[in-house]
């Protein structure tokens, strides 16, 4: 089967670190890094930084092509609004025309959106994130939004150029400001089916043995079915007779723990660190290394295998 494609081209400072970090997103299909917003056809990167010179020198009018990368993914895979909550908690927004110490309006942080409904998902992020921002204490966010005129892709050797230095130059830095849990809540509530919604906003449980994912073993990663944030490795999963995928470790920082005194027990909740929803419990009856159960309901996951090699 074909997975369908959607393309969003984003700015978000300095395109190596912008496009290792939209690429780590699990859904995402490809990224490729380019220029695109300027007034003048064909850029090359040397076009750019000659360019971004004059202008600030008043030699030469128009507009600058922004560093962007070009993200494709499968919608069935990922929510457009994950992909842009990625982006959004992945640079600065509040910073114009630059991106740490990278300092021209080639550094711009851009959405080029190539349908009405990527559109209406980035204005949607857009004021979502606005509000955790202002709370969070920062200014308001300058990301042009604006449908996608013209893209050129950049020369090879910017293509993946973190994958192949790793040591390699990146400027990229984030607020550490969420999207905030009363947008997923939303998104839930249009997005989710009747089950999985229960589970994720009401705390509820699927039977057990009815849930995704008992019998799966292929390597790969399962992540928030809203987010795609990562959440759990293959690697992690292990057979138990409960009834629910079990694991014996979470990846670092995916989720949170909460008491939970419901139904006359006391138990320690499992929630999805990026987006709150209740995924599960966690126990102390697992196996080596960690001793922990992570027990958690197939509903509110999504599982997405590793690439072929």
């Amino acid at each position: 089967m074909n997975a369908r494609k959607e393309t969003l081209v984003l700015g978000m400072g300095c395109f190596w670190g912008a496009q290792k970090r939209m690429a780590a997103l699990p859904g995402v299909l490809d990224t490729e890094v380019g220029y695109a917003g300027g007034s003048f056809p064909h850029p090359t990167y040397d076009d750019v930084l000659d360019f971004e010179q004059r202008l600030r020198q008043g030699l030469v009018r128009g507009r600058n092509h922004a560093e962007v990368v070009k993200v494709v993914y499968d919608p069935e895979l990922v929510l457009p609004e994950a992909v842009l909550a990625w982006f959004w908690e992945n640079h600065d927004p509040t910073q114009r025309d630059r991106q740490g110490n990278d300092i021209g309006s080639n550094y711009r942080s851009a959405i080029y959106t190539t349908t009405p409904e990527q559109r209406d998902a980035a204005l949607a992020t857009r004021d979502a994130y606005q509000r955790a921002l202002s709370a969070a204490g920062y200014g308001e966010i300058v990301t042009e939004i604006a449908p996608l005129a013209s893209y050129t892709p950049a020369e090879e050797y910017h293509q993946h150029y973190l994958l192949k230095n790793p040591n390699g130059y990146c400027g990229l830095g984030g607020t550490g400001v969420r999207m905030p849990h009363s947008f997923w809540r939303t998104l839930a509530e249009r997005h989710l089916p009747p089950l999985a919604r229960w589970i994720a906003c009401e705390q509820g449980t699927e039977r057990p043995f009815t849930g995704p994912y008992l019998d799966e073993r292929r390597p790969g990663v399962y992540v928030d079915r809203l987010s795609n944030a990562p959440l759990f490795r293959s690697e992690a999963k292990f057979d138990s007779p409960c009834g629910w995928p079990s694991f014996y470790e979470a990846i670092p920082g995916a989720v949170t723990l909460h008491e939970d005194r419901s139904h006359g027990m006391i138990r320690t909740e499992v929630r999805s660190a990026s987006t709150g929803i209740h995924l599960g419990h966690v126990f102390d009856d697992g196996p080596p290394p960690t001793g922990l159960r992570y027990c958690i309901n197939g509903e509110v996951l999504r599982f997405i295998p590793d690439p072929h090699p």
